[in-house]
């Protein structure tokens, strides 16, 4: 059995194979991901409002947040935001891309769409925003068109309030191929060590002086030199 201090030697003697492994697998993983397609990104907010302003109307439209999400994330209401957007987009582009969420504490749901094209993602959020702010005023008109009594209040609305309109951006998301390559290099060089412990620990051979004094238990009287000459 190796001491730990010959172990080490005999892995830094054999290093080079740690840095071939890590070199080979950064390449790869640098080559694989040179294909990688650009995407961006487009945000759009909506943001729920008691009208007139009032504490528990307001509580309410910040317990439905998440009804809005999964409203505005549904197959029906993505086919009607996009045709009545009047584009040619199809829902399942649109849908593709989407991710729908909300903030309770600033009552707002946030449109996100990633996209290969920098305008069809823009027009995408901003055809879904404006779909159902448009859907919202549709409700809050016929709540107010009902008929009441003259003493009877005005009834209390959740107003929908588009806060972006957002335009194509010019900037795609940040490219992943430096991490890949880094998490490449890291797993060849991982592998590399393993590969090197592997064959050190293998390796039973008889390399010097100190080997075989310490695995036969008997002292070396003498060494005979190759001659080279031949």
């Amino acid at each position: 059995m190796m001491r730990p201090e010959e172990i080490a030697v005999a892995i830094l003697r054999r290093s080079w194979i740690i840095v071939l492994a890590a070199v080979v697998a950064a390449l790869v993983a640098f080559v694989g991901t040179g294909g990688e397609t650009k995407t961006y990104t487009v945000n759009a907010r909506l943001m729920a409002i008691a009208d007139p302003p009032d504490y528990w109307v307001d509580l309410y439209a910040k317990n439905r947040l998440a009804s809005y999400r999964d409203i505005i994330s549904s197959w029906a209401f993505i086919s009607a935001a996009m045709e009545n957007a009047d584009n040619d987009i199809s829902p399942d582009v649109a849908a593709s891309g989407l991710s729908v969420s909300h903030n309770p504490d600033a009552n707002v749901v946030q449109i996100t769409v990633n996209d290969t094209d920098p305008q069809r993602a823009a027009d995408i959020a901003n055809a879904l925003a404006d779909e159902f702010v448009r859907r919202s005023v549709e409700m809050n008109e016929a709540l107010l068109a009902r008929p009441r009594l003259e003493n009877q209040t005005r009834p209390e609305t959740v107003a929908i309030v588009k806060l972006d309109t957002p335009s194509a951006p010019s900037t795609p998301n940040a490219s992943r191929r430096g991490v890949s390559t880094a998490a490449g290099g890291l797993a060849g060089a991982l592998a590399g060590a393993c590969i090197v412990f592997l064959l050190v620990y293998r390796d039973d051979t008889l390399k010097n002086r100190t080997d075989l004094e310490r695995h036969l238990g008997l002292p070396l009287l003498a060494t005979v030199r190759e001659d080279r000459r031949q």
